[in-house]
C-alpha cells in the first residue's frame, strides 16, 4: 500500500495523466475546482479512477469510445465525494428504518404532523421515534415537543424522542410501556424529570451521564437481521444522496464489533457497499477494554479490507472512539462539565501502549480541553518509551481545547476531527460558557494554521443531524441550523478550504489522503455532481445541497430522478413495509 501510494503521489506532482486504456467515464460541462485554485470543465475515468482534467471539453469527448459512459453536468459544480470523517454509520444504518428524521424542519408543529403519520401506521407492539440529529432551535417554536403533544398524537403507541444526548422526552404510553413511575430510579447522574407537584413530565434528563438515554435506546425494539440489511442499503442510499461518498466510523455505545456489523459486513463481502467505510472499533464493557483490543487485534489486521472489490472499501482501520471508558467525558453541554475518572490515566496508558506495539491507529472521544489536557500528559509519558507519530492518533471533537494543547498535540503528531455538534448544540454551550468561549468553540481554524491534520464530520446520527452541509454551512457561516451566530471570520473558514478539509482532510484519518479527497490525476474517481454551486450560493442555501449524481469508483451509486431520468433506477422500498422511509425519506 505505501509503494503505491508513493507512485500515485509521484504521477499527481508530475501531472501526468493515466491514459493507458480508453476512458470507462467522461463527465462534461461542469464547474470544477481543485484545492490548488486551478478551474476545469472536464475529466476522464479509467479503472476507478481519475484520468484527465481539462479545459478543453470537445478534445476529450473525441477520445470517447462506444463503450465510455457520457456524463453532461450540465453547468453544475462538480465536488470529489464528502468524506465523513466521524459518523456511526454502521450503527445508523441497523436502526434506519426505524426512525422519523427531522432534519431540515423549520416548525415544531410540521415535525409532530410528520410524526403522526408514522405513528398512524405503526403497528401495535412497535414504536415510533426520532433518535436525535436536530436542534429545537430549529423550529420556529424554539423548544421540544412535550409529553402531552407526543400523547396527543399517539395515545395508544410508544413515542420516544431524543433531544442530542442531553435528555428525550417520552408520551405517556412509553411510560407505562417501560414501567416508569414516581418512584423509578434513574441512572447515576440522571433522572425523571417532575413538575412542582411531583408528577413525572416524560422528559429523561442526563445530567450529565447519558446511561439513561443509551438504556433507553436499548430497550426499544429492533429490526430482524434481514430488515437491518435493508435498513443499511437505506441509509448508504440517503448519504449518497447527499454527496457522502467515504465515511471513517467512529463505532459507538450499543454497538458491538463484530455482532451488531453483520448488515454492513454482509453488503460489503458481496460488493454490495456503496461508499468506503474505515472502522474503528469501540469496546463496550467498562473494564474490559484491553481484552476487548486485544480479542480485535488478534482476529484482525490494521487495514484489513473486507469489501469484495471496492478498495479501502470497508476496513478495520483502529481502535476508538472510546479507548477506556474511564477516560470517556460527555457532550453535554446542558449539564457541567464532567471530570474523568480518578483512575483513567493508568488504563488509557495500558490501552495506547497495546496500540502502538500492534500498530494500531487510535482515536479518542475528548471534549473539554480539561479532558485533554489529562490525556496529552499520559501520551507524552508513552512518547518517552514508544513514539505517537508511529501511527495516526486522532482527537474527536476537541470544542474547548486551549491554545496550549493545540501545540501539545501538534508537537505529537497527532490530528483533530472536527464535527458539526455545535450547529446543533451551540445555544446551548453559548448560554452555559459565554459568548467569549463560544466564538473559539471548537477553534478549527488555528488547528489548520497550526499545520494539525483536520477533517470535518457530523457525528451523526443522534448528537447530530448525518447531513454533511449542516456541518458544511456551520464551519462556513459560524451560524447554528437555528440561525444563532457563533463565530466571527476569526473562526470561519472560505467554502473551498471549507470542502478541501472535508475531502481531503479527513481522507488522513484513513490514510488515504495520497489517493482520496481530490479530482486530480490518479485519484479515487469518488465525485458528486450538486444541485447548487456551494462556492457561490448564499448561506442559508448551504442548508438545501443535495446530490443530482454520485459515482463512487468511477460507478454510479446515486441518480437524481429529476436530473438524470435516464440514468434513474427505483430505489429498493423499504422494510418493513410500515417503515418511516417509505412515508417521508423519498
Amino acid at each position: 500500500m505505501k509503494l503505491v501510494k508513493q507512485l500515485v503521489a509521484a504521477a499527481v506532482a508530475s501531472g501526468l495523466s493515466f491514459s493507458l486504456m480508453a476512458a470507462d467515464l467522461i463527465v462534461y460541462n461542469a464547474k470544477i475546482q481543485t484545492f490548488d485554485g486551478k478551474e476545469y470543465s472536464a475529466f476522464s475515468v479509467t479503472n476507478g479512477r481519475f484520468e484527465q482534467l481539462t479545459t478543453d471539453s470537445q478534445s476529450l469527448l473525441a477520445q470517447k469510445t462506444a463503450t465510455t459512459q457520457l456524463i453532461d453536468a450540465k453547468g453544475r459544480r462538480v465536488i470529489p465525494g464528502i468524506n465523513d470523517s466521524h459518523l456511526h454509520v454502521v450503527r445508523g444504518g441497523r436502526f434506519y428504518n426505524l426512525e422519523t428524521r427531522w432534519e431540515g424542519l423549520t416548525s415544531l408543529k410540521d415535525a409532530l404532523a410528520l410524526l403522526k403519520k408514522n405513528v398512524e401506521v405503526t403497528p401495535e407492539g412497535q414504536w415510533a421515534r426520532v433518535v436525535g440529529g436536530f436542534s429545537p432551535y430549529q423550529f420556529k417554536e424554539k423548544r421540544l415537543p412535550t409529553s402531552a403533544e407526543l400523547t396527543e398524537i399517539a395515545p395508544n403507541t410508544p413515542v420516544f424522542v431524543l433531544h442530542l444526548y442531553s435528555g428525550a422526552v417520552l408520551n405517556k404510553k412509553a411510560m407505562q410501556v417501560l414501567g416508569i413511575s414516581k418512584d423509578s430510579v434513574a441512572p447515576k447522574d440522571s433522572y425523571y424529570e417532575k413538575d412542582a407537584q411531583g408528577e413525572l413530565t416524560g422528559r429523561l434528563i442526563a445530567d450529565p451521564n447519558p446511561t439513561i438515554l443509551y438504556k433507553t435506546i436499548a430497550a426499544l425494539p429492533q429490526l430482524s437481521q434481514e430488515d437491518q440489511l435493508n435498513s443499511s442499503k437505506q441509509f448508504y442510499s440517503k448519504l449518497l444522496s447527499l454527496g457522502v461518498t467515504s465515511v471513517v466510523d467512529a463505532g459507538g455505545g450499543g454497538h458491538d464489533f463484530p455482532d451488531n456489523y453483520q448488515a454492513s459486513t454482509v453488503l460489503a463481502v458481496t460488493g454490495k457497499l456503496p461508499i468506503r467505510v474505515s472502522n474503528y472499533l469501540f469496546p463496550q464493557t467498562p473494564g474490559k477494554e484491553l481484552s476487548s483490543f486485544s480479542q480485535w487485534m488478534s482476529n484482525y489486521k490494521n487495514n484489513q479490507n473486507l469489501h469484495l472489490h471496492l478498495d479501502n472499501g470497508y476496513v478495520v482501520e483502529g481502535g476508538g472512539e472510546l479507548l477506556a471508558w474511564k477516560a470517556s467525558d460527555y457532550e453535554n453541554f446542558m449539564s457541567a462539565r464532567p471530570e474523568l475518572d480518578a483512575d483513567a490515566d493508568p488504563e488509557l496508558e495500558q490501552i495506547v501502549r497495546l496500540h502502538l506495539v500492534q500498530g494500531w491507529p487510535f482515536r479518542i472521544h475528548a471534549t473539554y480541553d480539561e479532558s485533554i489536557e489529562r490525556m496529552l500528559t499520559v501520551f507524552e509519558t508513552i512518547n518517552q518509551t514508544q513514539p505517537l507519530n508511529k501511527v495516526r492518533w486522532i482527537i474527536d471533537h476537541a470544542e474547548t481545547i486551549s491554545d496550549k494543547n493545540l501545540k501539545r498535540v501538534k508537537a505529537l503528531g497527532g490530528a483533530i476531527a472536527v464535527q458539526g455538534r455545535m450547529a446543533f448544540a451551540g445555544e446551548d454551550f453559548l448560554q452555559r460558557y459565554g459568548k467569549a468561549k463560544t466564538e473559539q468553540s471548537p477553534p478549527f481554524k488555528k488547528m489548520l494554521e497550526l499545520g494539525i491534520p483536520v477533517g470535518f464530520g457530523t457525528d451523526g446520527t443522534r448528537v447530530a443531524s448525518f447531513n454533511p452541509w449542516a456541518t458544511y454551512y456551520w464551519a462556513v457561516s459560524g451560524k447554528t441550523v437555528g440561525g444563532t451566530r457563533l463565530y466571527g471570520k476569526e473562526n470561519t473558514l472560505d467554502r473551498l478550504t471549507a470542502l478541501k478539509v472535508f475531502t481531503s482532510g479527513s481522507a488522513y484519518f484513513s490514510g488515504e489522503e495520497l489517493v482520496k479527497g481530490q479530482i486530480q490525476p490518479g485519484m479515487y474517481a469518488d465525485f458528486v455532481v450538486l444541485n447548487q454551486d456551494i462556492l457561490k450560493v448564499s448561506e442559508e442555501k448551504l442548508l438545501q445541497t443535495e446530490a443530482e449524481l454520485t459515482v463512487v469508483d468511477g460507478e454510479v451509486q446515486y441518480v437524481s430522478q429529476t436530473a438524470y431520468p435516464a440514468l434513474y433506477k427505483k430505489p429498493e422500498a423499504a422494510t418493513p413495509a410500515w417503515s418511516p422511509v417509505n412515508i417521508n425519506h423519498r
